[in-house]
């Protein structure tokens, strides 16, 4: 896997391929499910994540080449915003022009896309340290998030420290379980 930076595909791209492929799945449940199998310890080196995937998300059937790219492309980047321990990690969700109720609502599917990708990983059969089955808990609790809110600044205030506390609770779960790729000088030349 590179290190180099990667363009990470976009939430619109996403979508359109999600809608063509007639996936029944959202661009940040499709996030989601990728960065829980990046912080869950899910190997990231063996491309393991892609039969993972398909059985989650598509009833274990394969995906169109085209989404196919899009989502390897999606799981590099974020392996690689993850790895690079410069908290960099963005979660994907509804667009900021968009209702703040839908923009909660991706975020609700996000955390559990998340969670359910978590448990596929290594990280999911240890014995889970009291802080991240506190965290789990606490995006379990945020996956029945109300999304019947307003556009107040308030309210998007309180949006706002909450879509943060996932994004660092994603990352603490990395630090704990992620598997980092090995160098690129670690790894033996087959000739």
């Amino acid at each position: 896997m590179s290190q180099q930076p990667i363009e990470k595909t976009s939430l619109e791209t996403l979508s359109k391929a999600l809608d063509m492929s007639e996936i029944g799945a959202t661009a940040s449940e499709c996030h989601g499910v990728l960065c829980g199998f990046i912080c869950g310890g899910i190997n990231v080196e063996d491309n393991s994540w892609s039969g993972a995937f398909n059985d989650l998300m598509n009833d274990g059937l394969g995906l169109p080449i085209d989404l196919k790219n899009l989502l390897k492309n999606l799981f590099e980047a974020s392996v690689n915003d993850f790895v690079s321990g410069e908290y960099q990690v963005k979660l994907m969700l509804a667009s900021d022009s968009q209702p703040l109720s839908e923009v909660a609502f991706s975020l609700a599917q996000w955390c559990e896309s998340f969670m359910a990708g978590f448990a596929i990983g290594d990280g999911s059969k240890k014995k889970l340290p009291k802080e991240i089955n506190e965290t789990l808990s606490d995006l379990g609790q945020i996956c029945q998030i109300d999304t019947d809110i307003d556009d107040s600044e308030e309210s998007q205030r309180t949006f706002e420290e909450i879509a943060e506390y996932v994004r660092l609770s994603a990352i603490l779960c990395f630090s704990e379980f992620g598997k980092k790729p090995a160098p690129a000088s670690d790894k033996k030349n087959i000739h």
